[in-house]
């Protein structure tokens, strides 16, 4: 409220006596009330005979304890009423520059705004001063632009006067020229001048004080973005990006001068424990490349890394990869120019040995650091000696810093040099770094095999065999297949058919269960490529045993098939009937459709009927089992397969008889069956029809048979419903044919000791 009331009566408020900017630079800048006393003292030890009092050196000691004392007290005032003030700071000097410009003090009030601005740590009160500012700046040229058109306005009447004045002067003259003439008067008369040079002094002011305002306002305008710079500066100044913003601002300017004096200034201010956002090494780089691309000064740039590139470095980093940083940029810029030599000199001396006591906690931590050490290894193998570069890989591998990748780019380098052992050696050491469960075991193991195989090329079988036994015994089983693989190739390669079998069998036996059957597949096909097909069936019975039950399905369908390719039709039919109760038929519907192709082909109707009967039974068993859609195998194509009808159709032209349709049987009433029971059931019947022409001792009591079908109503013994009595498929045209002994076994002698 006093700050409003003196604003809008700054003439009532200076005639009272109120020293309102005394008021306000007091609550924002509150200063040591003993400061005049100190200065006083001050003068009273003007002689110096203090020196030789001791009792007045103590008191003066304890003088400026106290003022030590106070002077921390003020400051904690200062920052306890800053807090009070929040957000009041900005409208305060704003207040206090609008009283000096209603008392028409510009000059003061320009002052008071470019010191405000100055001092304040708010983004908000920045906003508020340089709003009012660039609004007194512009209020200062409509000002004088109204001026300018008032005076034109002036002027312009003054010249019409001015004009009439002229003409009657003029004709005055010519009368006194006449009179002269008469009178005979040669004398001349001074003339009074009529110049309006003053007029014209005082246009040329006024066009010079708009032009000035304007410049006052447009450059205003351009240092906002550095003023607002400042102000986050003084918020925190150690924030390395906006020491670097400043510098760019500087450099779009075209000020290099300027801002090669900021980073220089940010060097003082910026505390490494305390950066942020940004790296302070970033400062010394930018310095750096200000001297060597805007000024073309390589010795300057090249004396900013060496400030910090040294044994006690003037900044003090946080982080050794800040001084890493300055140590490659160091090297780059000497690379850009050529100077291979002092490049590498660089990058061996950053990764020097450097004693404890000629050191710091930072450069203690290069010996360690990627950065360097991948770049000083690139510069050996291009720059410098075979020698050099094999000691610095030495070196690296001793104090344990490689990585892998190190290790390998050591062996191919040596490969490359025609140094065979050696390089295996590295691999040895680089295998001893990083052995398993290490991720890069197995990246080494893999790149030292191939390269020992391509080097020998199966001269020395002894050594690669004990290599791979070595990598085997410590492969964990997930990364073992691998490895097995190129075991195996090597032994089929330059070893014995006998021992790469071996090393597949090892492999089955080795890895994790989801890599089994893809094991056994390969050693199914390795044996059957070697040993030939009846050598796979200990295999395909020990995968069976060993897999899962999906998987042992699938290799249960494979055996099948092998054996019937071989003919072997029952063992083929053995081997579907183990692998049925391993499949479900609403997950595996491929497994049952084999099986039904299989006896569609090779089978009969009493094998298809008890497939029919296998797959009804597996059916019941994986009933109380729940699968979910994936599971189940949503959105696989289903297979189709020949009907249980077209199957028996089919069996029978096979075997020769002829098929026909029987009349519908009036008083059966249709049942609702599903289709495979109602298949199943068609099965059974035609069946028992086959058998009673195919077999003599069926035929004897065939007449008994066919009076008790005349009557017999057939009823479903697991359902109790009706059967469905559709047009019934009937045989007819049958031939008798006499069926060998074997057949029935010991059937035929118990038949005849009944009937003798």
């Amino acid at each position: 409220k006093l700050a409003d009331i003196c604003t809008e009566h700054p003439e009532d408020i200076s005639e009272s006596g109120v020293d309102f900017e005394g008021i306000v630079r007091v609550v924002l800048k509150p200063t040591s009330s003993s400061s005049g006393n100190s200065v006083q003292g001050g003068g009273s030890s003007g002689f110096g005979w203090e020196i030789f009092d001791e009792e007045k050196n103590n008191a003066d000691t304890n003088a400026d304890n106290e003022e030590k004392e106070k002077h921390q007290k003020v400051k904690q005032q200062q920052e306890q009423l800053q807090a009070s003030l929040g957000e009041m700071e900005g409208t305060l000097w704003t207040k206090l520059a609008q009283f000096h410009i209603r008392m028409g003090e510009f000059e003061l009030a320009r002052s008071i705004y470019e010191e405000a601005m100055e001092n304040v740590t708010r983004v908000r009160d920045f906003s508020l001063i340089f709003d009012g500012y660039i609004k007194f700046e512009e209020g200062v040229i409509e000002a004088m632009m109204e001026l300018m058109n008032e005076e034109d306005d002036v002027s312009d009447d003054e010249e019409e006067k001015q004009d009439e004045n002229e003409k009657k002067e003029k004709k005055s003259e010519e009368d006194e020229k006449d009179l002269d003439i008469l009178l005979g008067d040669d004398g001349t008369k001074s003339k009074p001048s009529n110049s309006n040079d003053d007029d014209e002094d005082d246009e040329e002011n006024m066009n010079a004080d708009v032009e000035l305002a304007l410049a006052r306002a447009e450059n205003l305008m351009n240092r906002r973005p550095l003023l607002l710079n400042y102000v986050l500066l003084r918020q925190n100044p150690h924030n390395v990006s906006e020491w670097l913003k400043r510098t760019d601002l500087y450099l779009k300017l075209e000020q290099t001068e300027q801002a090669i004096a900021s980073l220089e200034e940010s060097f003082k201010k910026v505390d490494a424990k305390k950066s942020m956002n940004g790296s302070p090494a970033e400062l010394y780089k930018t310095l750096a490349n200000l001297y060597e691309e805007k000024l073309k000064d390589i010795e300057s740039a090249r004396s900013i890394y060496e400030r910090v590139c040294c044994q006690i470095p003037q900044f003090q980093f946080r982080d050794p990869d800040d001084l890493a940083q300055c140590y490659a940029a160091w090297i780059e810029m000497e690379l850009r120019h050529e100077n291979w030599d002092e490049a590498l000199s660089i990058a061996r001396r950053s990764v020097a040995h450097v004693p404890p006591s000629n050191s710091t906690k930072v450069t203690k931590g290069l010996i360690r650091s990627m950065r360097l050490w991948n770049l000083l290894l690139d510069l050996e193998e291009s720059l410098g000696a075979i020698q050099t570069c094999k000691d610095a890989y030495n070196r690296l591998l001793e104090l344990k810093v490689a990585t892998p990748v190190h290790v390998l780019n050591f062996a191919s380098f040596l490969l490359d040099k025609k140094y065979f052992e050696e390089s295996f050696t590295a691999y040895e050491r680089g295998l001893d770094m990083f052995s398993f469960p290490h991720p890069g075991g197995k990246l080494l193991w893999k790149e030292y095999l191939n390269a020992f195989d391509k080097r020998y090329q199966g001269t020395k079988i002894h050594r690669s065999r004990e290599l791979f036994d070595r990598c085997l015994e410590s492969c964990p089983p997930e990364d073992a297949s691998d490895f097995f693989i190129l075991y195996g190739k090597f032994e089929e390669d330059y070893g014995l058919t006998k021992r790469a079998l071996g090393v597949y069998e090892r492999m089955c036996v080795v890895v994790p269960a989801e890599e089994k059957f893809d094991a056994y597949q390969l050693y199914i096909a390795k044996t059957k490529k070697y040993l030939g097909v009846t050598a796979t069936r200990p295999i395909y019975e020990s995968a069976i045993s060993a897999l899962e039950d999906t998987a042992a399905a699938k290799i249960c369908c494979e055996y099948a098939k092998m054996e019937a390719s071989l003919q072997e039709i029952d063992r083929s039919r053995t081997a579907f009937t183990y692998g049925a109760q391993l499949a479900d038929p609403r997950r595996d519907p491929e497994y049952w459709g084999e099986w039904h192709a299989f006896e569609v082909s090779h089978g009969n109707e009493e094998t298809f009927r008890e497939m029919l009967r296998v797959k009804r039974g597996v059916q019941a068993a994986f009933s109380t089992v729940n699968y979910n859609a994936a599971e189940m195998g949503a959105g696989v194509p289903k297979q189709e397969n020949l009907s249980n009808e077209e199957a028996m159709e089919m069996i029978a032209a096979r075997e020769g008889v002829e098929a026909h349709a029987k009349e519908r049987v009036s008083g059966f009433v249709q049942g609702k069956r599903t289709a495979e029971v109602k298949d199943l059931d068609e099965v059974e019947r035609r069946a028992a029809k086959l058998r009673k022409v195919t077999s003599t001792y069926v035929a004897a009591t065939k007449e008994k048979e066919a009076e008790y079908d005349d009557e017999e109503i057939d009823l479903d013994e697991d359902e109790e419903e009706v059967e469905h009595t559709d047009n019934v498929v009937g045989i007819s045209d049958v031939t008798n044919k006499s069926v060998p002994s074997s057949v029935f076994g010991d059937l035929v002698s118990k038949a005849t000791e009944t009937t003798q």
